[in-house]
């Protein structure tokens, strides 16, 4: 060693270490540490037994044939679920005209075609109700599956029973009119299902004296009962126009109701609780009518204050009016400007109705509101004052569905 390289390694200071590079180096106690009497880490190498690694391998093969079968488990599970809601190996039609099985099918009043179609499905007339929705939808072309009884056999085609069905009442007009509806209204769905001239039917009704409706009537308005309505094909519309009206007599009839006066009564209060309250609400709001009729003095004044009545008079359907509509006495129908009852009914009116109109729940109230559209939840009042209450209540559910009372 050269005098230089010794002068070289003495310039070194005694207490620095040399840097340390590996994972033992890195864990062992600097020089100071050491002098200091800590020791640093020590690792030390897991001694296990031939057994232990056994078992431990056991363990293992466990935990992954569970975590296997669970996931097999889930998978037949899954499938299953969509077998059963695709269920691709079901037959979805038969074929021709049936197996020659007679089968006497009834179609009840009111049923859609998917609960028609899941009857076919369980007396075997058809192999898939899903399947006989979609045939129906696009072979029906428009036409109605009419109530009543009809001869089929078990399984039939979709196609086969569409035409059956069809086909058995090619020679009916049927038609269904819901409750609630105006003389117009009407008449567009008996023009639209029974395939009938519209104009025809509007002339049919300008005379309805013809039919036996009180002259003290300023139209045919309230006459057409609702319902279902079948007739042979080619019938007189005259005819069909009197069969409305003869089951509108026989409703009055039903509650006692015999003069021309009583009848005009009975039909316009009926026909304005028919749109201003539920079935379960008939009664009462009947008898808020009856208390605004009967105490002209009181804080309503005589008047039944409906907006059902001015909307009519308006020619509008609409839940909202506005001050300047409410003060129009130029409307006939207005009955927040006009005393006593509107000129007339303003629409047909069930049995219901017109049953608690003749016989009205006697309380103590004067007001009425509709606070929920959707449940048809009804709150009675007293006083102007704790109506007002409730009418906030009806417009903060408007306000929090919007477009409803439009």
């Amino acid at each position: 060693m050269t005098e230089d390289s010794k002068k070289r390694v003495n310039r070194t200071p005694k207490n620095k270490q040399p840097r340390k590079t590996g994972l033992r180096d890195l864990l062992s106690p600097s020089y100071e540490e050491a002098r200091a009497g800590i020791r640093g880490i020590t690792l030390e190498q897991e001694v296990v037994s031939v057994e232990e690694l056994k078992a431990r391998k056991r363990r293992r093969t466990a935990i992954m044939g569970v975590a296997t079968i669970i996931f097999l488990v889930t998978v037949i599970v899954l499938s299953s679920l969509l077998i059963a809601r695709l269920d691709p190996f079901k037959k979805r039609d038969f074929a021709g005209d049936g197996n020659g099985t007679a089968v006497t099918f009834v179609i009840e009043q009111g049923e859609t075609p998917q609960q028609i179609a899941e009857s076919l499905q369980q007396q075997g007339i058809i192999a898939d109700a899903d399947k006989f929705v979609e045939v129906y939808q696009s072979e029906s072309k428009g036409k109605f599956l009419v109530p009543g009884r009809y001869d089929l056999q078990k399984e039939m085609s979709s196609s086969a029973v569409v035409s059956t069905l069809i086909g058995a009442t090619s020679n009916v007009i049927y038609f269904a009119v819901p409750q609630g509806k105006r003389v117009g209204e009407t008449l567009d769905i008996i023009a639209k299902q029974g395939e009938l001239n519209r104009s025809e039917l509007e002339e049919a009704v300008k005379n309805y004296e013809q039919y036996g409706v009180p002259s003290n009537f300023p139209s045919i308005e309230g006459w057409l009962h609702p319902g279902e309505y079948r007739f042979p094909k080619g019938t007189d519309t005259k005819k069909m126009i009197q069969a409305m009206v003869d089951k509108t007599k026989e409703d009055l009839k039903s509650v006692g109701v015999t003069t021309d006066k009583r009848a005009f009564e009975v039909l316009t209060k009926a026909s304005i609780v028919e749109l201003e309250a539920q079935p379960k609400d008939y009664n009462a709001v009947a008898g808020i009518i009856e208390n605004r009729l009967s105490h002209t003095d009181g804080e309503t004044s005589g008047l039944i204050q409906s907006d059902a009545t001015v909307t009519y008079g308006l020619g509008i359907r609409s839940y909202h009016l506005t001050e300047e509509q409410k003060a129009d006495k130029g409307n006939k129908y207005n009955t927040y400007a006009h005393q006593g009852l509107p000129a007339g009914p303003i629409d047909s009116p069930t049995l219901a109705s017109i049953r608690a109109t003749a016989s009205p729940e006697k309380n103590p109230y004067y007001y009425w509101v509709t606070v929920d559209l959707d449940s048809g939840e009804t709150k009675y009042s007293k006083t102007y004052e704790e109506h007002q209450r409730y009418v906030e209540e009806y417009n903060q559910w408007c306000s929090n569905h919007k477009g409803r009372c439009s």
